[in-house]
């Protein structure tokens, strides 16, 4: 899944930030290992950000996602097809509820416990705090003996030390409505559309609200039971090489010859 963390308000300069962040996967599957999907796999999964006042790009080999700050639109580019969409939220929101609701219909049942995490941790060289979370999914399927499961275990590491953290936190303060208030998460933020529609979800943005900062590393292990056998794997992304040199507009530009599909 793609998070946005970087954000402005009116009247706040946000210093340009550029950074990777890097891709790694494990999977106990041996044909999957063997086969070289793995390592084609996190080389499309490994993402440029790019991060300004009013836009984030995230970039790999075969798309860039654009978020607009302002109108929390994300205009995706195609590179292989030589398309773009813009997608605003309600679009968003009801794709995800979309989802949501042909989950149910194939008879799966949802369960998400999350939990703060006390201990700080050290990435790319910064001290960062963490959220964890387990999904459990169950499916029992028409016509099929056993039902399948399905268990992720996440981990997001959010660091208030890292670059453009500073102005991420002073951003999330001026979201405030009243003083029982505690400041937005972007991140947590940029997941609401999906959790909002899942049981347990609400209870893990409540848990992350203060998780406010650069996003440094975002972990997932999967287990998959029902099938042959059982699978799992394990993905993860680490932020990497942060750069502030300025960015120039060009590089949000859509390419010549894009045609867009709306």
């Amino acid at each position: 899944m793609k998070l946005a963390v970087l954000w402005f308000s009116a009247g706040i300069l946000m210093a340009d930030v550029r950074y990777t962040l890097r891709c790694e996967i494990e999977s106990s599957d041996k044909v999957v290992s063997k086969s070289g999907a793995l390592r084609q796999a996190m080389k499309d999964c490994t993402s440029e950000i790019l991060q300004t006042a009013d836009r984030q790009l995230s970039r790999n080999s075969k798309t860039t996602q654009i978020l607009e700050f302002a109108s929390e639109s994300t205009i995706t580019i195609d590179h292989e097809k030589k398309t773009w969409t813009r997608n605003g939220t309600a679009v968003a929101e009801q794709a995800a509820q979309a989802w949501m609701d042909q989950l149910k219909q194939m008879g799966a049942v949802f369960q998400l416990i999350s939990n703060p995490l006390t201990e700080p941790k050290e990435i790319a060289g910064y001290s960062a705090k963490g959220l964890a979370s387990v999904l459990t999914m169950s499916f029992n399927f028409p016509g099929m003996d056993k039902g399948m499961r399905y268990r992720a275990q996440m981990e997001f590491w959010i660091s208030e030390s890292a670059p453009g953290a500073k102005e991420i936190m002073e951003w999330a303060k001026k979201q405030k409505k009243g003083p029982t208030d505690v400041p937005t998460s972007p991140t947590m933020r940029m997941m609401a559309q999906f959790l909002a529609t899942m049981p347990g979800g609400r209870q893990m943005l409540k848990d992350g609200e203060n998780l406010v900062g650069q996003l440094l590393e975002m972990s997932m292990t999967m287990e998959t039971k029902g099938l042959a056998d059982t699978i799992t794997m394990k993905m993860v992304m680490r932020a990497e090489k942060f750069d502030t040199s300025p960015i120039a507009a060009s590089e949000f530009a859509i390419p010549d010859g894009y045609q867009e599909v709306k």
